[in-house]
């Protein structure tokens, strides 16, 4: 330590590690295609073709004939994205640390979905379908999922799903999710005791309030006949 740097606080200082992440890596696409249940990581290496989604926000459409000539007559909305800290795309007020919903420079994946298919088909995106895995778990939405009627039984129509266990020489099985909202007749039972309760336990509320008001009534006479009584024998008394 040198003469100069006694009694100045000011000239100890830490040194912290600087991360450098202003990198000029162009954001990736992750295009999803809802229709089909696909999605597809694309990177395009040309910077200036990603100039169309740059300043916009969350939620807008952009064409996306300039990114190529197979994505002619595609429209993409932008549904999200995450910048190099991975933070999310947000829009809103937040109560926690989150980006905001315009398109920049310091984005590392940009989401996007198809919600018009142009001329061309997308390898792996568009020309690929993937079904849905699970199936409607509620009872009302399997019956708008089949055209069902109350009257069908619900049970009859759930998907289940064949799972092989892993292993050499064990037999596959299928599942079927739980129905959740399914009124049965242990349901209705249940629902007709709990109110059956409430309605017992009102009545009991009832007359023991009619009870307590009887001898309430009952006291307050027998205070008032003894307060006559009293008043009459002082006025007797007084007479003597």
């Amino acid at each position: 330590m040198s003469d100069a740097d006694d009694g100045n606080p000011s000239a100890h200082t830490l040194s912290f590690p600087h991360f450098d992440f202003s990198s000029n890596v162009d954001p990736v696409l992750n295009i999803s295609y809802p229709a089909n249940g696909s999605q597809k990581l694309i990177d395009i290496e040309d910077e200036r073709k990603l100039a169309i989604f740059m300043e916009k926000r969350m939620g807008a459409e952009v064409p996306a004939d300039s990114l190529g000539d197979e994505f002619k007559g595609y429209i993409f909305p932008i549904t999200s994205g995450n910048d190099k800290q991975g933070f999310p795309m947000k829009q809103g007020r937040k109560r926690k640390s989150v980006r905001g919903c315009i398109v920049g420079q310091d984005l590392s994946v940009l989401a996007l979905s198809i919600v018009k298919q142009g001329e061309a088909e997308l390898p792996g995106l568009t020309d690929v379908v993937h079904p849905k895995r699970l199936g409607p778990k509620r009872a009302t939405k399997i019956r708008k999922f089949f055209g069902l009627t109350k009257d069908d039984d619900v049970r009859k129509y759930v998907i289940r799903r064949e799972v092989q266990p892993k292993g050499e020489g064990k037999k596959a099985y299928t599942k079927a999710p739980r129905i959740q909202r399914l009124v049965t007749p242990q349901r209705l039972q249940h629902k007709r005791h709990r109110l059956a309760l409430k309605r017992r336990q009102s009545e009991k509320v009832k007359d023991e309030a009619n009870e307590y008001a009887q001898i309430l009534a009952k006291r307050v006479a027998e205070k008032k006949a003894e307060k006559a009584d009293a008043r009459k024998r002082r006025a007797s008394s007084m007479r003597k």
